[in-house]
């Protein structure tokens, strides 16, 4: 996969998986009560930073464990 494709996937795949599990799990720990879209914002931003870079570095391997396994079923 061509580098900036390879950035690109993994900046949408890291930004939408941070954003989803962020708000649940803020939403688990702390419930919907006032302050949830603060408290929200800055988990998520916080998880986004670690969720792009990792989704770019593991994504690559992530793919060929699964080709390896589906190859295997």
């Amino acid at each position: 996969m061509p580098i900036k494709l390879r950035v690109l996937n993994g900046f949408f795949m890291g930004t939408l998986m941070s954003v989803v599990m962020s708000a649940f799990i803020t939403l688990v720990n702390t419930g919907p009560g006032p302050g949830f879209v603060g408290r929200w914002a800055t988990a998520w931003f916080l998880a986004w930073l670690l969720a792009v870079p990792l989704a770019v570095l593991v994504g690559p391997h992530a793919r060929r464990w699964a080709e390896t396994l589906a190859a295997r079923l």
